[in-house]
C-alpha cells in the first residue's frame, strides 16, 4: 500500500470508528496548514478551537508523552517534568513521531495513539479542554477534524490508553 493509500486507509478507519460510536464531529479537508493563521486564511470555522499536540521523550528516549493543549497555551517544560515525574524533557524526534504514531511532524493528532498498538506513549490533555470542542488534525495537516474532547478521550481509552487530564 502506498503512502497515501495507508492515509487514506487512516482516514476511514478514524470516521468509521467516530461514526461507530455515535460520535458527533465535522471535518473539512484542506490544502496543507501549519498555522492558525493559514487555516483562517482558507476559511476553517473556529480555528479557535484548535489544539497542539506534541510528542515528548525523555533525555534517555525510554519514554514517550504526547501532550494535548490549547493551541495558545505555552508549554512549561520543566513544570510538566515536575508534575508527571519524568525525567528532562525534549521533543521526539520525526522518526520516533514516525515509529510510534505514524504521523508526521506539523500533523500530530491525538488519533495517532491509534497506532500505538503497546501502548508506549502516556498521554496529558491540558484539563481545561475536558468539556470544550476541540479541532485537531484528522491524520494529516490536510485534514481537520472537530469534535468533543471528552469524546475524544473516551474513544482512545476504550481503545486501551489511559489517558490522563492535568492542569498545564
Amino acid at each position: 500500500m502506498n503512502n497515501s493509500s495507508k492515509m487514506a486507509a487512516t482516514k476511514q478507519a478514524i470516521l468509521q470508528l467516530l461514526k461507530e460510536q455515535s460520535i458527533d464531529y465535522v471535518v473539512r479537508e484542506h490544502e496543507p496548514i501549519y498555522t492558525v493563521a493559514e487555516g483562517k486564511a482558507i476559511g476553517l470555522p473556529n480555528v479557535e478551537a484548535a489544539v497542539k499536540s506534541l510528542l515528548l521523550t525523555d533525555d534517555k528516549r525510554s519514554s514517550f508523552y504526547l501532550i494535548v493543549l490549547p493551541l495558545d497555551k505555552r508549554l512549561d517544560l520543566k513544570e510538566l517534568r515536575a508534575k508527571i515525574g519524568s525525567r528532562r524533557l525534549t521533543m521526539a524526534s520525526a522518526e520516533e513521531l514516525a515509529q510510534l504514531l505514524e504521523l508526521t511532524p506539523g500533523a500530530v493528532t491525538p488519533f495517532g495513539l491509534l497506532a500505538d498498538a503497546q501502548h508506549r506513549v502516556q498521554t496529558y490533555f491540558a484539563s481545561e479542554l475536558h468539556d470544550n470542542t476541540i479541532a485537531t488534525p484528522l491524520d494529516s495537516n490536510t485534514a481537520t477534524v472537530w469534535l468533543s474532547c471528552h469524546k475524544l478521550v473516551q474513544i482512545l481509552e476504550a481503545q486501551g490508553h489511559r489517558i490522563t487530564y492535568l492542569a498545564l
